[in-house]
């Protein structure tokens, strides 16, 4: 999405800051800061004889919260579907948490504690837990818990939550520390356009609403809030995540050029979706989408997908209670309807690292994305993994599925997930129940799966790179780390070769390999990864129709050169440097501009928040 409004203003600092790409889109406009009501409480010791009537004013207030967030979700529920209307499920559930509430009582009760300071108390206190929290997904449900807070304070003192209402007027970009998803959907459809935040990440749930509702939005921006001036405008880049505060004209410049091609592919998007991702001498690259929510799937086709290369399950984990057999039936059941005949790679649960679940008790490892995880988590917790296999093998009516397991490391883990999959195959055809044929996949993310690739490649019927893992188990860097991550690099010549390997081991054996991590969607690494040899590249639905261009540009046989020749070399620089004069032109003559390559970052840092301030001339 793109919009613009004009607001012309004196002239100020002009400043760009890089952070996280939350929800794809360009807007310019002038700007509205909002922030948290600030909450004062006082602490005090009540008379036995006020306590029931204290623990009465808490209890109502609870009840009261959870028939407004009952509201708010049932209007998601209209405006965007179920699978957003669950995102307050999870407000409603620690609302409902005995351990919260009993904790609250409790100190009223036995402290004798008003029920503000308990509230204040209890929930700071779990908000600081999850804010320290190494999971970049537990630190994003903060959010949910600072929402539940201030509704609890309103209702406590019948103040009632922050509401935003037509005094901001239209078309502006909402700039905040922070952003929760029942403000952002109690807006009327064309009060914002875009918005910023300092916190927050992809995995947030107004992230996520944003996407559903095509808003464009930066998080992650630090302190974009206490820099935005009243008088500001501001140009959102949420494809790339990146904003500039009073742009200047060439700025504004590159923000309509951007627009004029933003519609020139909405005019093309129809035509182009039925064009083959085909180069030039003949080479067809499978383009597949990444989705993350079952109501994302409607919405595949239309970018030109072939299908889905991942459907990440575990969200439908991140919840209070692990799902039925029956709620994961119905979610699978959906996609793979919805995408028929075409492919369906859905990857069993992924708990663990960045991503937790809840029900699933994983310690506070001193480096989780090495820890009990992924597979490992499902092969400890059996009856978990066979509920999940027995819901996908149940689902698979059409026949379309391929289920991918992530982060094997060996073959015994390979065949033990096998043998689950085949015992619940049997389970279910005793039941008369009948599963078509399924592909197996698994991620290629950890360098002895590489080293082991020939052997595995015997076993499956298809590898999916998982590069994030892959680059940083490969280079010992964790990309969540800001120290360090510039030295996270795709275009790392071990990388590289490991990503070749896997490639010739594969098609010895006559299987694909398809590519589902943050490369797949960078102009210069789609061509690195054709180049290599590549079958399928999986990536955000909105990145297709311009890689599918890409790939309708090129020969095959000259990225397959360049790749070889990358291969040679030694050093990340230097082919930086060799990819960028081999390919700037030819990506900036299509008219690319809607990607923000890792190489154009001071020092190739993708990850952290970059700002850099400039002042006119």
């Amino acid at each position: 999405m793109i919009t613009s409004t004009k607001n012309h203003t004196k002239k100020r600092q002009r400043i760009v800051l890089v952070g996280i790409p939350a929800s794809p889109g360009y807007a310019m406009g002038h700007c509205h800061t909002i922030s948290n009501r600030e909450v004062t409480v006082v602490e005090e010791t009540l008379p036995n004889d006020r306590l029931a009537q204290e623990e009465q004013l808490f209890l109502k207030a609870v009840n009261n919260t959870i028939k407004e967030l009952a509201q708010i979700k049932q209007i998601t529920v209209n405006r965007l579907g179920i699978d957003e209307g669950r995102i307050f499920d999870a407000h409603l559930m620690i609302l409902k948490d005995p351990t919260l509430v009993n904790g609250i009582l409790d100190q009223i009760k036995k402290e004798n504690k008003n029920a503000q300071w308990a509230v204040h108390t209890q929930i700071t206190q779990l908000i600081s837990t999850f804010e320290s929290h190494k999971s970049a997904l537990m630190r994003d449900r903060a959010m949910d818990l600072k929402d539940l807070y201030h509704r609890l304070m309103g209702a406590l003192d019948d103040s009632g939550p922050v509401i935003i209402g037509d005094e901001i007027g239209n078309g502006v970009i909402l700039v905040a520390h922070e952003l929760n998803p029942s403000t952002l959907i109690s807006l009327k459809k064309n009060q914002v356009i875009a918005f910023a935040t300092d916190s927050g990440g992809r995995t947030s749930h107004v992230s996520i609403l944003a996407r559903s509702m095509e808003i464009p939005a930066v998080s992650g921006l630090r302190n974009v809030s206490a820099m935005i001036q009243p008088e500001d405008n501001i140009i959102v880049d949420g494809t790339g995540g990146m904003i500039i505060i009073n742009p200047n004209e060439e700025d504004i410049r590159k923000f309509e050029e951007k627009l004029e091609v933003f519609k020139r592919q909405q005019r093309e998007l129809f035509t182009m979706r039925q064009l083959e991702p085909m180069t030039r001498d003949g080479k067809y690259i499978t383009l597949h989408a990444n989705i993350e929510l079952t109501s994302e799937a409607d919405k595949v086709l239309d970018y030109g997908a072939s299908g889905i290369g991942l459907y990440r399950s575990e969200f439908l984990f991140f919840r209070k209670g692990l799902p039925s057999f029956e709620e994961q039936l119905e979610a699978y059941q959906y996609v793979l309807n919805a995408l028929a005949p075409n492919s369906v790679t859905i990857r069993t649960l992924d708990a663990g690292g960045d991503k937790l679940v809840a029900d699933i008790s994983i310690s506070n490892e001193a480096n989780p994305f090495m820890g009990w995880r992924s597979i490992r988590v499902c092969l400890d917790q059996e009856d978990l993994f066979k509920e999940q296999l027995k819901a996908l093998l149940s689902a698979n009516t059409q026949g379309n599925l391929r289920i991918l397991l992530p982060m094997i490391s060996s073959m015994q883990e390979l065949r033990r997930s096998k043998a689950h999959i085949e015992t619940c195959r049997r389970e279910l055809e005793a039941q008369g129940i009948f599963s078509p044929k399924v592909e197996l996949g698994i991620m290629i993310e950890v360098p002895a799966a590489v080293m082991l690739v020939d052997k595995l490649a015997k076993e499956v019927d298809f590898f999916s790179i998982g590069t994030n893992d892959l680059i940083q188990f490969t280079l010992a860097v964790d990309r969540t780390n800001e120290l360090i991550s510039s030295m996270f690099q795709p275009h790392h010549p071990a990388v590289l070769n490991l990503i070749h390997k896997t490639v010739m081991a594969a098609h010895r054996e006559g299987i694909p390999v398809a590519v589902c991590g943050e490369m797949s969607s960078d102009p210069m690494s789609t061509l690195l990864l054709v180049g290599l040899g590549v079958d399928e590249l999986s990536m955000t639905p909105w990145s297709i129709m311009e890689c599918k261009k890409i790939i309708r540009s090129i020969n095959y046989e000259d990225v397959r050169e360049t790749a070889q020749n990358v291969l040679k070399m030694d050093d990340t620089e230097s082919v930086n440097a060799y990819l960028k004069k081999k390919y700037s032109q030819t990506i900036t003559d299509l008219g690319i501009s809607s990607f923000i390559s890792a190489q154009d970052l001071d020092d190739g840092d993708s990850n952290s928040s970059l700002i850099s301030s400039l002042n006119e001339n």
